[in-house]
């Protein structure tokens, strides 16, 4: 806001002569309050409900029409402040302040929610996720908060006018009303606590919705139709309807110059014509045509009949390097258990589903073996692999702290960017999973991403000291959904950058 009044007053007030400084200081008056009119707007609007983007490179429209053209396209997870809610678009407002319209397919719009204070004592609201950081207010008993997100083990909250920090682990998530959430798959257990070696009450299946009254540590607390209330899997179930559709998403090639339209028909305005050997995500389909998205964030219509299916990862070198090992068994977990056969596990997993994506996927270590991290990240090299994925799990003393990360290096590389591109959409797709929180994307001189030129990344996939965070990621399901989304990021990251 500060631009905008150095702007207005250079404006109106560049070389004027002395007979208007009378003048000058009404118009000064009138500018000032106009200003603090729009900034009043602004932050009304500013904290409207949050949605995230559920697909990568998404267009933001200047209006709510494929033909008006897009202003950026924005990546997977970006979070969005909903000015306006139609029934097909919703305009925007980004976290760097660009406003515009997104289809409201690719957004998914979780409850308003409320940290809530349901213990006898006040508890501190702080400037940053940490106990040393600055108190700015506090939480006094049953009092709620206004919920954004989570990072590290912090839940971030709107208090005074900004965004601000307190503990999870002090705290619970209450909804402000009650939201529907629909199960991914078939079967899907609903015990009796937020737990999964509590007792299993009932069972679920693909598309079954539930009402969502509450949310503990990654779990959701459903009612169910009798009117009773039971727990269930967060990373099992999606807020938005259309992620039952969206998560099969294929990948296509033109095999002519193709015109994209803002409708399934020919009747439709052209938006662009794509050139011949273009990949394109579709995403739906309609009598013959498809709706795509374009690498550029471009959403239309395209004559299915000159796109052909084509794997997103043919041709790709992959190396993926189960941390660990042998006589290193890196984290030990909460109960005993050992890091280094997990994220074997994890490894072998991943690339069985890249494989199907059309990779060529090579592994630093296939059994309990040691090899030095330098070796790892040389061995990338010496396969000529496109990327070097390396997977881990956390572990600290603090047994409340949870959460994903994702790491890069900034040394070696052909550009300091595709670390970080990696590392970013990994990270991205990662978090989409309900009950999976963030714990940022960081620079690190870690080994194995140093000793390489290419691009590298190293994922964290949660920590074993959490107890809450082990039973998850040593659940076959939740590897599974994980394991997913991690080959969506790679497939993303090859897709917006392999150009």
């Amino acid at each position: 806001m500060s631009f905008l009044a150095i702007t207005l007053s250079g404006t109106f007030f560049q070389n004027e002569p002395e007979a208007c400084l009378d003048l000058k200081g009404e118009m000064m008056k009138k500018t000032l309050a106009l200003i603090l009119i729009i900034m009043l707007f602004i932050n009304i609007y500013a904290y409207g409900a949050t949605g995230y983007t559920n697909i990568s490179n998404i267009g933001l429209y200047n209006n709510p029409d494929y033909g008006s053209g897009i202003k950026d396209a924005l990546k997977m997870s970006s979070r969005l402040e909903i000015l306006e809610e139609g029934d097909k678009w919703c305009r925007v407002q980004t976290p760097d302040g660009k406003t515009g319209w997104i289809d409201k397919f690719f957004i998914t719009l979780p409850s308003e929610r409320y940290v809530a204070n349901n213990i006898p004592y006040n508890i501190n609201i702080r400037e940053s996720p940490t106990t040393g950081s600055k108190i700015v207010g506090t939480l006094k008993p049953g009092d709620r908060a206004e919920y954004i997100d989570t990072y590290h083990s912090w839940h971030i909250i709107k208090y005074a006018g900004g965004e601000y920090y307190i503990a999870s682990w002090l705290t619970d998530i209450e909804y402000k009303k009650s939201e529907k959430i629909y199960f991914l798959h078939d079967s899907i257990n609903i015990r009796s606590k937020p737990s999964l070696d509590s007792k299993v009450t009932a069972q679920g299946n693909s598309g079954d919705s539930f009402e969502v009254v509450g949310e503990e540590k990654g779990w959701y607390k459903i009612k169910l139709n009798d009117g009773s209330f039971g727990y269930v899997a967060a990373w099992l179930t999606s807020h938005d309807i259309n992620s039952l559709k969206s998560d099969h998403i294929t990948y296509k090639k033109t095999s002519h110059d193709l015109n994209l339209r803002t409708g399934p028909s020919v009747e439709y305005d052209r938006i662009l014509t794509l050139k011949k050997g273009e990949t394109v995500k579709t995403v739906a389909g309609e009598n013959g045509w498809d709706k795509i998205v374009t690498q550029n964030g471009y959403v239309g219509w395209c004559n299915n009949y000159y796109l052909k299916e084509t794997l997103p990862l043919a041709g790709k070198v992959i190396l993926l390097d189960p941390g660990h090992g042998g006589h290193d068994p890196g984290a030990i977990s909460y109960s005993g258990k050992f890091e280094k056969y997990l994220n074997l596990s994890v490894a072998q997993n991943l690339k069985e589903v890249l494989n199907r994506a059309g990779a060529a996927v090579y592994m630093t270590r296939t059994g309990d073996t040691y090899i030095t991290n330098k070796e790892r990240g040389r061995l990338a090299d010496k396969l000529g692999a496109d990327i070097l994925l390396s997977i881990h799990h956390n572990s600290l003393g603090n047994s409340d702290y949870f959460g994903l990360s994702t790491y890069y290096n900034t040394i070696n590389y052909k550009s300091p960017a595709y670390g970080y591109n990696l590392a970013e959409a990994v990270y991205l797709n990662a978090i989409s999973i309900n009950g999976v929180y963030r714990d940022g994307i960081l620079d690190r001189n870690f080994e194995v991403l140093r000793e390489t030129n290419t691009p590298a990344a190293l994922i964290e996939i949660g920590f074993m000291s959490n107890p809450t965070e082990e039973m998850n990621i040593h659940n076959l399901s939740f590897q599974n959904v994980m394991v997913e989304k991690i080959a969506g990021g790679i497939v993303d990251y090859f897709y917006a950058y392999s150009n």
